[in-house]
């Protein structure tokens, strides 16, 4: 194995388009990161074959911070279903329980859109159960639209410091495998096309157009990587990553 960088940052998103929050470990399993997009909210209007209800339609949607009330271990592999239960606090601060009717009652009224809350033990990603962003990759792209991107808008799974300091470095891994510290194996599958969620502040959920149009004309319109999990394991913030 050649070691290539180190896992800065782990995240997952109890919620697909909600706020994500930061992990200090994790286990990953096949179908991703345990708690990661358990839940999900369907846009009853919607008939195309990508029926959710996200920050797309509604650029808010993202500023609603997400908790698990009784979070799974990382040494828990197969959580009981009991400790999926979520809280999720409005922008201004209103607090629900995942499944309330008072929750969808809100979010129907405050988006204009008829829903039906979905879950699933596998996360409910748009293509693969992991993603993987290089850190050089946000700074290049902050230099090429000129102005200051956290990371946190692509919202990825993994952020990794790559010890060659290359943007986009993962892009030329696409094929390979990756240890992620002692167990977890990934195989990188895809590029990651993007789309307007990209350009909304995590924080304010303003948008940034600029930063899509960016990837669009420079990257082929694409920004990280997807994968697939090969081996299961427990990753934890600076572990080191190594193409296998």
């Amino acid at each position: 194995m050649e070691r290539m960088g180190t896992l800065r940052s782990l995240r997952r998103y109890p919620v697909k388009s909600m706020m994500g929050e930061d992990l200090d470990r994790v286990f990953v399993s096949y179908a991703g990161l345990v708690g990661d997009r358990v839940y999900a909210f369907v846009d009853n209007g919607n008939k195309s074959s990508f029926p959710w209800m996200t920050g797309r339609q509604g650029h808010e949607m993202i500023l609603y911070k997400t908790r698990f009330l009784n979070p799974p271990d990382a040494d828990e592999e197969r959580p009981a279903a009991e400790r999926f239960q979520v809280e999720v606090v409005t922008p201004e601060g209103q607090k629900f329980r995942m499944g309330e009717p008072a929750l969808q009652n809100h979010l129907e009224g405050r988006f204009g859109r008829s829903m039906t809350l979905r879950f699933s033990e596998r996360a409910m990603t748009d293509m693969r159960p992991v993603s993987v962003f290089g850190l050089d990759t946000v700074r290049m792209l902050a230099d090429e639209t000129g102005i200051p991107l956290d990371h946190r808008r692509f919202r990825a799974n993994f952020y990794v410091a790559w010890d060659n300091g290359q943007p986009y470095f993962e892009k030329s891994l696409v094929g390979k495998t990756l240890r992620i510290g002692e167990n977890l194996e990934v195989q990188l599958v895809e590029e990651d096309p993007r789309c307007i969620m990209i350009t909304l502040d995590p924080e304010s959920a303003k948008p940034a157009p600029e930063v899509l149009r960016t990837v669009s004309q420079k990257h082929g319109g694409c920004a990280g990587v997807y994968g697939a999990v090969l081996r299961e394991g427990i990753v934890k913030v600076e572990d080191p990553v190594y193409v296998v």
